[in-house]
């Protein structure tokens, strides 16, 4: 009669011996994956567009932007930002586009475009404007060096351990 339980000098099943070898290899990886590369989270900048000056970006891949004016913040003039959508939507633009600044303000204020679709933006102000990609939430700053990563890979590496002991206790009761 089989009670569930192994035999004294019986082997172990090779399940918890696949899962623990597993873990050891797949685990790692997670690391080795890139997030995303830097040209896909950069911070674009037009720089000073004087009046009549346009300045061009082409955008390779889905992202929803918001953009403003350097000299201008959102702080004193809340009202002069704007929003790059990049999607394959149906409703995305797959033509160029041209947004316009006149008066302290992007005409249009919110474009959806397909990826690879280029946004000119054209100042017909009288003063010096930019168009500045809005840093929302410093991604440029997470490097393989810093806090965040080394505590994620002390999290890996501990979780790995824990499933490692837990299997082999669980091999070791049957």
């Amino acid at each position: 009669m089989k009670t569930g339980k192994m035999e004294k000098g019986a082997r172990a099943p090779r399940t918890a011996s696949r899962i623990t070898t597993a873990l050891l290899l797949l685990l790692p990886l997670l690391f080795a994956l890139p997030s995303a590369s830097a040209s896909e989270t950069e911070l674009w900048d037009s720089g000073e567009l004087e009046q009549g000056a346009n300045w061009t970006h082409t955008f390779s891949m889905a992202t929803n932007d918001m953009f403003y004016c350097k000299p201008h913040s959102p702080d004193q003039f809340p009202d002069f930002t704007g929003w790059v959508n990049v999607s394959d939507e149906a409703g995305a633009s797959a033509d160029d586009v041209t947004i316009y600044i006149n008066d302290f303000s992007y005409e249009p204020r919110t474009v959806l475009i397909k990826p690879g679709v280029s946004v000119t933006w054209t100042n017909n102000d009288s003063a010096v404007h930019t168009a500045t990609k809005m840093d929302m939430g410093g991604h440029e700053e997470e490097e393989e060096d810093s806090p965040g990563f080394a505590a994620g890979a002390t999290f890996v590496a501990l979780a790995t351990a824990l499933i490692m002991v837990r299997l082999r206790q669980r091999g070791r009761r049957r």
